[in-house]
C-alpha cells in the first residue's frame, strides 16, 4: 500500500466512496520514548517519540525499529521544541505544522473514520490515559491501577485495525509495539483523559499529521 499525503482540495480527509479493507496493519518504525533505557529522563516525552515514529514513517523509512541511538536524537530534539510538558492534540499538530510542514487535523474517534485513514496509509495519534488503554505493562498497573501519578496522559500511534479494534504504537513500554486494543477500550482510554485532565480536552477525537499533497499543476496553469 502506498502512504497518500493529505490532499490540498476540499476538507483533506475524505477518501472517495469504496469498500474498506477488513483489516490494515501499516509498517510504521517503533520506538520507545527512552530508546536507551533512560526512562527517568523521558517521562515527558511520548508527544517527541510518537512524532518521531511519524517522521520516520513519512520519511520512508523501513526501519521497524529505529536505531536507538538516532531515535535518542530525533526524541531530544522535538523535546526542545515543546512549550510544556503535556501538549494537547491541537498542539502536537501544531508543532509537526511549524518544524516540518506537515498538516494536521482532529477526526473524529469513529471505526469508520480509522478505516479510510489508515487504508490510505495515514497512521492517526490518540491521546490517552495510560491505565485506562488497559495494558497490563504499564507502569503501576497492578499495585497503583488509576492512581494520579501513575495513569498519566500519554499519546498512541494507531498503525491498524481489524472489525474489533486498533493496533498501536506505545511508546510508553518497551513492549508497546503493535498491540491491540479494541475500540471500546480506546474510547475509554479518550475520555478518560478528558476526565482526569480537562485542560487537555479536545472531545472524542483523534490526530491526523501528515504531509500535504503537491497540487498537480495542469499544462497552461502558470
Amino acid at each position: 500500500m502506498r502512504a497518500q499525503p493529505i490532499p490540498t482540495v476540499g476538507v483533506g480527509t475524505a477518501v472517495p466512496p469504496t469498500v474498506l479493507p477488513d483489516h490494515i496493519l501499516l509498517q510504521v518504525p517503533f520506538t520507545t520514548q527512552a530508546p536507551l533505557n533512560n526512562w527517568a529522563q523521558h517521562q515527558e516525552s511520548c508527544e517527541a517519540a510518537n512524532l518521531t515514529m511519524l517522521y520516520l514513517y513519512w520519511s520512508n523509512s523501513k526501519a521497524t525499529v529505529i536505531d536507538p541511538r538516532s531515535a535518542d536524537s530525533y526524541i531530544r530534539m522535538i523535546d526542545g521544541w515543546k512549550s510544556q510538558p503535556d501538549l494537547n492534540d491541537t498542539m502536537t499538530g501544531q508543532l509537526a505544522q511549524a518544524h516540518w510542514g506537515y498538516s494536521y487535523r482532529l477526526l473524529p474517534n469513529d471505526p469508520q473514520v480509522i478505516a479510510q485513514q489508515l487504508s490510505a496509509g495515514r497512521p492517526l495519534l490518540a491521546e490517552v490515559r495510560t491505565h485506562a488503554l488497559g495494558n497490563s505493562h504499564s507502569p503501576g498497573y497492578s499495585s497503583h491501577y488509576e492512581q494520579t501519578g501513575w495513569s498519566v496522559p500519554h499519546f498512541v500511534l494507531i498503525i491498524g485495525y481489524d472489525s474489533t479494534g486498533v493496533w498501536l504504537n506505545d511508546p510508553g513500554i518497551s513492549a508497546g509495539r503493535g498491540y491491540h486494543i479494541t475500540y471500546a477500550q480506546l474510547t475509554h482510554a479518550i475520555a478518560s483523559l478528558d476526565q482526569h485532565h480537562p485542560a487537555l480536552n479536545e472531545g472524542n477525537v483523534l490526530l491526523l499529521i501528515a504531509p500535504v499533497a503537491a497540487p498537480k499543476i495542469k499544462p497552461g496553469m502558470l
